[in-house]
């Protein structure tokens, strides 16, 4: 029996939830020290463009830009990086890379859709965490799962899965049982459920398909 078409199913080893955002920790460190001098010429040559001859307003308008340039910058990081190599820095030194359901890059679609969605609800995490001095992000890291699928994968229809000299690995092995291979569709059902990508009632179900 096939598996459901509505379920993505993936056969490449997935990365793991706090891999990722060590990945991400390095490609926000770059960013600031790579895209800060641009992001600031940038807004206020913008000013001084507007402002023309008025210094103070100039300078007023470069720092009303600075953040929203720095923005666009970050976001077109990750969109480009995705769409060309499949993979940004950060994930490139932990050995990651960004597919869609059948192992290929995004398309610029879905790297802009990703990526916009990647810092919208970070900046929501990070605005809750401040606001609840903390506690949120306890919360947080606390309910993070081994493997998770985080909006900007769901919305992109994308995976962050694992590479090695630079070939995607495969999940050949089911968690829990190392050196056990299995094909056919109950291999792909215990794979989408060790890595996360269904949930529980999802595998319970499909589990019984599969044995009619």
């Amino acid at each position: 029996m096939k598996a459901s078409k509505n379920v993505q199913t993936i056969e490449f080893e997935q990365a793991t939830s706090y891999r990722r955002l060590g990945a991400r920790a390095i490609d926000l460190l770059l960013a600031w020290f790579i895209l800060l001098i641009p992001s600031v010429a940038l807004a206020m040559g913008v000013g001084t463009l507007v402002a023309w001859g008025d210094k103070e307003l100039a300078s007023n308008i470069g720092e009303g830009l600075f953040i929203p340039l720095f923005i666009v910058l970050i976001v077109a990081y990750d969109t480009v990086l995705h769409r060309l190599f499949g993979k940004t820095v950060g994930k490139m030194l932990l050995g990651m890379r960004v597919v869609d359901a059948n192992g290929e890059k995004l398309s610029w679609g879905r790297c802009i859709t990703r990526a916009i969605v990647l810092y919208v609800s970070g900046f929501c995490i990070a605005a809750l965490t401040v606001m609840t001095m903390s506690v949120f992000g306890w919360i947080f890291i606390g309910g993070l799962k081994r493997y998770r699928r985080f909006p900007q994968d769901s919305l992109s229809k994308s995976f962050v899965v694992l590479e090695s000299k630079g070939q995607l690995k495969k999940a050949e092995t089911v968690a829990g049982a190392p050196g056990i291979a299995l094909v056919g569709p109950a291999a792909d059902l215990e794979r989408l459920r060790s890595q996360g990508l269904i949930s529980e009632d999802e595998y319970e179900r499909k589990r019984k398909e599969i044995r009619k």
